[in-house]
């Protein structure tokens, strides 16, 4: 079995566990908000309380290099922001395309984009994360050497910042020790 594992496809797909999926070093963390222990709580911009049921924690999906983002949208003077996350799978296959339905379907989600020091996170306690119709689209190329790639659009809002940032859990070095199978990471 490759290393690197779960990945969010293990998840899915139960009894496959496919290492680098799209491979070129750009990830993103997806977390079940049924996986965490209480909410998240936020002071501003940041939250922090991130802590997973014993056996629980994130998955790591792995993106087209520089393909990562989370932008904002101004929804009009005291409506919020809508988030839209952007995420770019290098490949278009069997795999990819059950990942993009389970994550239209999945429900209750929240996503953090590691940044250097930094991680944005798109979460909110009341409100889910949701592909909109037309959010997951592929494209092949015109030819079988052009690059073939698939984008996934999910939307949260209205929140009350543009931006949401998340601090990783005292005593862990990286996001990659929240990986499901882990203990509790309080």
């Amino acid at each position: 079995m490759p290393q690197n594992c779960p990945t969010l496809n293990h998840y899915l797909a139960g009894d496959e566990c496919l290492e680098n999926l799209a491979g070129l070093g750009e990830v993103a963390y997806l977390g079940l908000k049924s996986d965490l222990q209480a909410p998240l709580t936020a002071t501003d911009d940041v939250y922090s309380g991130l802590a997973f049921k014993d056996g629980k924690g994130l998955f790591k999906v792995e993106l087209k290099e520089n393909s990562q983002k989370i932008a904002s949208e101004s929804q009009g003077k005291r409506k919020g922001f809508q988030q839209t996350a952007t995420l770019v799978f290098d490949a278009v296959n069997r795999n990819t395309s059950k990942i993009a339905r389970a994550l239209n379907n999945l429900g209750d989600i929240f996503i953090i984009f590691p940044d250097g020091d930094d991680a944005q996170i798109m979460y909110d306690p009341n409100k889910k994360l949701h592909a909109d119709s037309g959010g997951i689209t592929t494209d092949t190329g015109d030819t079988p050497d052009s690059d073939r790639v698939m984008t996934c659009n999910l939307i949260l809002g209205p929140v009350k910042y543009p931006n949401n940032f998340v601090e990783l859990p005292t005593g862990k070095n990286s996001w990659d020790e929240l990986l499901e199978g882990g203990t509790s990471s309080e």
